[in-house]
């Protein structure tokens, strides 16, 4: 380890590097955001372009060695209490990326879609130092630093769903962001009794060294149900999604493309990050219980999807149904359902994004999202038509696009529980059928959307500005190069986590 005043020069370390960035990138946003929003969307960019490219380059380089970078910050070098550890590998570094990609996205599609921005310097800091706590969660090797961040996210998180809600009435909009935060400040606090819990069986809360720690089965077993229980409430897993409808539907689209395709991300990382590898194998008893939650999860979030009026509430319970997915290849607890999962991790952040990107852009050019006053948008947005089509179809599992082999993935870690009895068959069956009804109300929203008459007041209309459309293209194109080459995205992947599935 490292003591503090030891740190070579900041430019050795990326991830400390990209931390401070964003925090006075954030900070001087919001002090020339007062004077001029111009000023503040140039200093956003510039702090999450600077980030992106330093965790690009990790990315890259830890395609060959894992980055680690380990600090006492309580007890000494012999008897470290709580350390700040950031760690690179191929699992953090890539979901590192996806967050920062979505984050400097967000903020480039704010500038055509937050108009009339009131106080421009709060908002494009909010969205850069969200940003940041993301990326600290995903880097932290000690429980205390990640709960740290993964409670400090919330407060930009909340503050931008409080401030530029869409609601029009100040009441609902309060009650709705505090709905949101209480409930996913409460799912922290779950998970941050169940490290406490792992410190008292322990002595450590730093994460590697919790993988090898013995362990009482009784302890692991109730240790992994909190767990689950505080990250299963971030995650929005039914019936622990009561905040996520609400916060969908009034944060603005810039501010949902965090809170669904980042945020989110998140948790099922921690899942994955600590859950797995510490308690994986006293868990095994509950992967059917767990399975059958998903499968539920899947099928609630696509029959709410289809009876919604509105694109981006359809969206909103699509999102909470794909994490049913995600959710399904951790139950396995089998390697290739974790690669599965980790697979849906990036992609899903990438589609569920892209398809809300499309639906604020709609609502851009026409001024709704209500599917009985669109249609026949094809012919006047073929750019914007070309992929929201594409999205939708890689959404509901079609090849060669990216969502297609998570799911086959996660499917295939499924069937090989199968020799354990029927119920395990009878699951992933249902899971599979679930994928029909995902294909059914995305083709349904393409229908009513693009296609069929055009209702009065748009015949006019066409594609968003090129800002806009630009974000969408580059990310249709990684939905279809990661597609149809997965091994671009495993290569990083499947080395870690065949070390985590084996006990870190």
């Amino acid at each position: 380890m490292m003591q503090l005043v030891n740190i070579p020069l900041l430019s050795d370390f990326p991830m400390i590097l990209t931390l401070l960035g964003l925090t006075l990138g954030g900070l001087l946003t919001l002090l020339v955001g007062t004077r001029s929003e111009r000023g503040a969307r140039a200093l956003s960019v510039l702090s999450l372009l600077g980030a992106l490219a330093l965790n690009v380059l990790l990315l890259l380089r830890v395609n060959v060695s894992t980055v680690f970078h380990d600090i006492v910050w309580l007890g000494d070098e012999t008897h470290p209490l709580v350390t700040l550890g950031f760690l690179g590998d191929g699992l953090s570094a890539p979901v590192a990326v996806l967050i920062i990609s979505l984050g400097l996205f967000s903020v480039v599609y704010s500038f055509a879609y937050m108009r009339d921005l009131h106080r421009p310097g709060v908002y494009y800091s909010l969205m850069v130092w969200f940003v940041a706590a993301m990326v600290g969660v995903v880097y932290a090797t000690d429980l205390l630093q990640f709960f740290l961040f993964y409670e400090v996210m919330l407060i930009p998180a909340f503050l931008l769903v409080y401030l530029y809600g869409v609601s029009e009435d100040a009441d609902e909009r309060t009650r709705n962001a505090f709905q949101f935060w209480v409930w996913t400040a409460v799912g922290g606090i779950i998970s941050i009794f169940a490290t406490l819990m792992l410190f008292s069986a322990t002595g450590t809360f730093n994460i590697q060294a919790l993988y090898t720690a013995p362990l009482a089965a009784s302890t692991a077993k109730v240790v992994g149900v909190v767990f689950l229980l505080g990250f299963g409430i971030k995650l929005g897993l039914v019936p622990l999604h009561v905040w996520a409808p609400p916060a969908y539907r009034e944060a603005p689209i810039p501010v949902l493309v965090l809170l669904s395709g980042a945020m989110t991300k998140t948790a099922a990382y921690g899942v994955i990050r600590v859950v797995i590898p510490i308690v994986r194998t006293f868990m095994v008893d509950y992967s059917l219980g767990l399975m059958t939650i998903s499968v539920i999860t899947m099928f609630y979030g696509a029959m709410m999807a289809i009876a919604q009026r509105d694109l981006k509430m359809m969206l909103a319970y699509s999102s909470i149904s794909q994490l049913g997915y995600l959710m399904f290849g951790y139950s396995t607890m089998t390697e290739v359902g974790l690669n599965g999962a980790a697979f849906q991790l990036i992609s899903h952040g990438i589609l569920a994004s892209l398809m809300f990107f499309a639906a604020g852009a709609i609502k851009m050019q026409t001024g709704t999202m209500e599917f009985d006053q669109l249609g026949g948008l094809a012919p006047r947005m073929p750019v914007l038509a070309t992929v929201f089509v594409l999205a939708g179809l890689a959404i509901a599992g079609t090849p060669p696009m990216c969502a297609f082999p998570g799911e086959l993935m996660l499917f295939a870690g499924a069937a090989e529980m199968i020799g354990q009895g029927w119920a395990y068959v009878a699951v992933l069956v249902v899971a599979v059928v679930a994928t029909g009804l995902t294909a059914a109300y995305y083709l349904w929203a393409i229908r009513r959307t693009m296609y069929g008459p055009v209702p009065q007041g748009l015949e006019s209309v066409s594609d968003p500005p090129r800002s806009v459309l630009g974000i969408m293209v580059v990310m249709a194109f990684f939905v279809v190069v990661i597609g149809i080459w997965p091994w671009l995205l495993g290569q990083f992947l499947q080395p870690v986590l065949a070390g985590l599935v084996a006990g870190g």
